[in-house]
This record gives C-alpha cells, sequence and structure tokens, in this order.
C-alpha cells in the first residue's frame, strides 16, 4: 500500500527577488532548501511515496522577512486543512527551525491523531559552533531542543552533528539526549545533481578561478579568506569568484568590496548568483576554498567536490567526514596553512587535478539515490 507523505518545506526565495527589502536570504531559502529538498521529493515520488504538500497562501510584500513569517503562518494552517480531513501516514518537516515540530506535535494531539513526525535539523544551537543561530535567533534553544524532542525520527546530515548533539545536550540532560540519539539517523543531504549536470559546461574560466561560494555570516569567516587573498592575486594569474552578495552590514562585506576595489580584474561578485549560472560557474572553476569555524555538512563544498573543484578545507566540523579525512585538502584553520595549501595547488595543477577527481568520487555518497534510500527506509519502518 503507498505511504501518504505530507511533505513541509522551507521558505525560498527565487534568486532574482533577493534584492527586495529585507536584506540577503538565508542559504536554506536560496540555496540547499530549494535544491536539496527538490531532491528528496522527486526521489520519495520516484520511490513509491504519494507526497502531499500543504497548500499554502501567497504572500506580495516586498521585505522579505515579512513574506516569510506570513508563508510560515499559512502553511500551519495549510497542514491543519490537510491533517483534519485526510490525515497522511507521515509527516516530514524538511526544516525543524522553519515549520516548528512541536506546533504540528500540538495539532496532531489535540485532533487525536496518531501520526508520525520525522524530520531533519540542519544545525542546532546545541553546536556551541553555530553563532549565526545565536545571533538570529538568542535565547531559543529550549525551542530547539523541544522541536528535536517532538520528532519520532530526526535525521541528520552528519555523524559529525550527531556527536556534537549528543555531548551537548547530555551535557544539560542525559536522559533526553539519551531518548534524542536513539532517535536520530544520520542520512545526509542529496545534491540535486539532475539540476547541476544541466549546467555543465566544458567551458573554462581564463585565469584560475577560486570560488568562495558561503553565506556573508560570521561563522563563515570571510574575512580570513579575503585577507589570503590579498597576498594571493598580486603573485598569480587567477581570479577570486564570491557567489553571494556581501552587503557592507555583513560579515566580510567591507573586506569583500576592498577586495574588489583593489583587485578590480581579479575579483568576480556573484551577488546570489541564480542557480543555473552558480552551478555552471562551479563547473567553470578549479577551486573551492572555505575558512569556516562552523559546518554540519557543506553543501557548498558538496557541490563544489561534485563539479570537479579542488576544495582547500579547515579540518574541523563534518568536512573531514565529506572528504573522507584527504589529507590534501585538509589545513588547520588560520591564514598560514591556508595560503600554503592554496600556494601549492597553484602551482602545481596537475595535482590539483587529480586531488579534485578524488573529491569527485566522493561527493557521490551524497546523490540523491543514496541519500533517499535512506530517507525511505525511515519512511516505511516509522
Amino acid at each position: 500500500m503507498t505511504r501518504r507523505v505530507l511533505y513541509l518545506e522551507g521558505y525560498t526565495t527565487p534568486t532574482e527577488q533577493v534584492g527586495s527589502v529585507g536584506g540577503a536570504p538565508s542559504s536554506d531559502a536560496i540555496g540547499y532548501g530549494i535544491t536539496a529538498s527538490t531532491a528528496i521529493r522527486t526521489g520519495l515520488v520516484a520511490a513509491g511515496f504519494d507526497v502531499l504538500r500543504p497548500e499554502i497562501a501567497a504572500t506580495r510584500d516586498n521585505d522579505k522577512r515579512v513574506a516569510r513569517l506570513r508563508w510560515l503562518l499559512s502553511s500551519y494552517d495549510g497542514v491543519l486543512d490537510v491533517v483534519s480531513t485526510s490525515a497522511p501516514d507521515v509527516i516530514f518537516c524538511f526544516h525543524a527551525f522553519s515549520t516548528f515540530p512541536v506546533e504540528i506535535r500540538r495539532m496532531l494531539l489535540d485532533l487525536g491523531l496518531d501520526v508520525p513526525l520525522v524530520g531533519y535539523t540542519h544545525g542546532s544551537h546545541w553546536d556551541p559552533t553555530d553563532t549565526f543561530r545565536f545571533q538570529a535567533y538568542p535565547r531559543m534553544e529550549m525551542l530547539d531542543l523541544a522541536n528535536l524532542h517532538s520528532l519520532d525520527r530526526i535525521f541528520l546530515v552528519s555523524d559529525y552533528l550527531r556527536a556534537t548533539l549528543r555531548r551537548t545536550i547530555s551535557a544539560f540532560n542525559a536522559p533526553l539526549a539519551e531518548s534524542l540519539d536513539a532517535r536520530c539517523e544520520v542520512v545526509g543531504l542529496p545534491l540535486d545533481v539532475r539540476r547541476i549536470d544541466a549546467c555543465r559546461t566544458d567551458e573554462r574560466w581564463a585565469p584560475t578561478t577560486v570560488v568562495f561560494n558561503h553565506a556573508p555570516v560570521a561563522s563563515k569567516n570571510p574575512e580570513l579568506f579575503v585577507r589570503v587573498m590579498r597576498r594571493i592575486l598580486p603573485r598569480y594569474d587567477a581570479q577570486v569568484l564570491f557567489t553571494r552578495r556581501f552587503s557592507p552590514a555583513q560579515a566580510g562585506g567591507l573586506a569583500v568590496a576592498s577586495l574588489a576595489s583593489d583587485f578590480p580584474a581579479q575579483v568576480v561578485l556573484g551577488n546570489d548568483m541564480p542557480l543555473s549560472d552558480y552551478y555552471k560557474a562551479l563547473w567553470m572553476a578549479d577551486l573551492q576554498v572555505s575558512t569556516a569555524t562552523h559546518e554540519s555538512l557543506g553543501v557548498s563544498t558538496l557541490e563544489a567536490m561534485h563539479t570537479g573543484n579542488c576544495c582547500i578545507l579547515p579540518r574541523l566540523g563534518s568536512y573531514p567526514e565529506i572528504t573522507g579525512e584527504n589529507p590534501d585538502v585538509l589545513y588547520e584553520l588560520g591564514e598560514g596553512e591556508l595560503e600554503e595549501r592554496l600556494t601549492y595547488f597553484l602551482d602545481h595543477p596537475e595535482r590539483r587535478q587529480a586531488v579534485a577527481a578524488e573529491l569527485q568520487r566522493a561527493a557521490a555518497r551524497y546523490t540523491p539515490d543514496v541519500v533517499v534510500r535512506r530517507i525511505a527506509d525511515v519512511l516505511y519502518a516509522v
């Protein structure tokens, strides 16, 4: 019998709209919330699930912050309409800090319904390195924990995140941590390889191209990257591509603007590139760099790996996990080691290409065929 899955997506924003009032959106709104979520839904349908989505009223608010909040409020109405008329077999929250599982659980309890509730957490207040959450949503760590506690199965993107949650929540409440860990499933997150591969091109940037495809937030440490590129660019026929928009008020915004002003022929500002342009640019590039102090999975890095880039990554978070502990690409976070790795790969293009091929093979563990099968196994079991 076909299982009916009520699938709750996160709020997403088309990139052609991100310049509207309200500032740049979060990565889940223009990145993996579109690509990974689409891959999951498509994969579940192909696996034989009947995937339902709640009806959510359209909003015309110019302020994207208001638009997102109206979307969230409408999503609860949409969920209620479905569960009160024809309850699904399982409810799947793509983002547990978007449409809150605690509210969905309350609906089910008030309606006397016993419907399994599963969902992802893509990061957490309970990961001390996830500083953006504390800045954007202070004093909400207990709600974060309550959302996890409301889920029957918790999908995690990495073993790193599982170990982190187990350690930090145990320090707060050991029995609760044990209960949560028993419900955790590390399934990863699928790359939208169909969309990425559709943008494949044989074109290459004329200069060697280094990509920084991370959000303008402090935990991605863009200032450190800019400081190193200031030393690299005068010495090499190379360019750097910033795929995200860095406004003056955001982390790294002034540093990126200054770098672009000082090296106008070697700095490309993508300003939140449309996905098709973004993926084409990755296929054309050579190197991707992260200077992050926090990374639960690293979707942007996995996308760069899949498109044949040689990635240079701090030895922290999930990076060792997704690269198979590749010693050539991992560095101890700091300007000196990053400059050494960049210089080495710029000076040794053949080695750079060989390492890129190794990383491309490693990224195959995050194709939809692999990840959605793990998700489907859980959905059949709950």
